[in-house]
């Protein structure tokens, strides 16, 4: 009996398999200098933070930077980035800053990274024009929306006003009324870095132009042609889809938003390497926290104790 052999379609092989070999043909300079990015990004972003901070809340951006890293490592294992409320708790402990700005400070910079990603997404639609099926004009237009309803928060003492007066009326139960006097926390922060918005907010468009850089970088090192303002605009997408809580540190779902997006500029394979080169990006900070982290959550649990003590011993 004769058998007529025939290899199977590529898309039997492993997923690993076809990741595998993307990666294996990769340029290697490109991608030691696109995963090497991270380095000066990571930095960049301490940076900002030390700035959004009220002056005095830190002593350094060496501070930043040690913060940054422990709140990178816990958003490993921390659903939508959580980790990075460990550097409100440390701003509020170690300064004389009221606990409800210490928190607008994260919810600050994630405006700012939503405001930055959903501006360069829409100028790399305008100019790059990426076809994806499925996507309309409507799409384009509620994140325009979106990212000026960030704007107007991120700059607006106004708009920070009528947040507050919304908390509170929302909040008017007395068991909520911690978290109402909270929301007044947002207007102080504003007022605090009042001189330093506009240089902030700036200063976040050119922090996610370096982010949207390296992921195109990435299609360099794979050697696919794909052009810098379509892979700005989809992998800003991307990666907005990766901030949905409901997968384990975003890394299900922005993968799938990849390769459904950029399926139209590489194979399948590609998509896939390229999710799995973005990856790096949250994994190496948090490798670099970790030498630093123990120092940080021994205080946090020492000073749960000492909460703890004082609860028991009231009446």
């Amino acid at each position: 009996i004769e058998v007529e052999y025939r290899p199977l379609p590529a898309y039997f092989e492993p997923k690993d398999a076809l990741e595998g070999a993307a990666l294996l043909h990769a340029d290697k300079t490109w991608l030691l200098v696109s995963v090497g990015m991270i380095i000066p990004i990571t930095v960049l972003r301490a940076v900002r933070f030390y700035w959004v901070a009220p002056a005095g809340s830190l002593p350094g951006t060496g501070e930043a930077l040690r913060l940054t890293l422990v709140a990178s490592a816990l958003n490993v294992f921390l659903p939508a980035k959580a980790g990075d409320l460990i550097k409100s708790y440390f701003v509020a402990t170690r300064s004389d800053t009221p606990a409800g700005v210490a928190l607008s400070i994260v919810v600050y910079e994630r405006l700012c990274d939503m405001f930055g990603l959903i501006a360069w997404c829409l100028v790399g639609w305008v100019v790059g024009r990426p076809q994806i099926a499925g996507i309309n004009a409507a799409f384009w237009l509620m994140l325009a929306v979106l990212g000026a309803v960030c704007f107007v928060l991120i700059s607006s003492e106004r708009a920070a006003t009528w947040v507050e007066a919304a908390a509170k009326w929302a909040l008017v139960h007395h068991r909520l009324k911690k978290l109402s006097n909270l929301s007044g926390g947002w207007l102080g922060l504003l007022k605090a870095i009042r001189g330093r918005r506009r240089f902030i907010v700036s200063y976040s468009l050119v922090l996610w132009l370096a982010h949207l850089f390296q992921i195109w970088l990435f299609s360099v090192a794979l050697s696919v042609s794909i052009p810098f303002t379509v892979s700005a605009s989809l992998s800003a997408v991307a990666l907005m889809a990766g901030q949905i809580p409901l997968t384990f540190a975003g890394l299900g779902a922005r993968d799938v938003a990849l390769v459904v997006l950029l399926a139209r500029y590489m194979t399948p394979e590609m998509a896939a390497a390229m999710g799995l080169l973005i990856s790096t990006r949250g994994l190496l900070p948090p490798l670099l926290g970790l030498p630093v982290i123990r120092p940080y959550l021994s205080s946090t649990i020492d000073d749960a104790r000492t909460w703890r003590r004082r609860m028991d011993a009231l009446p």
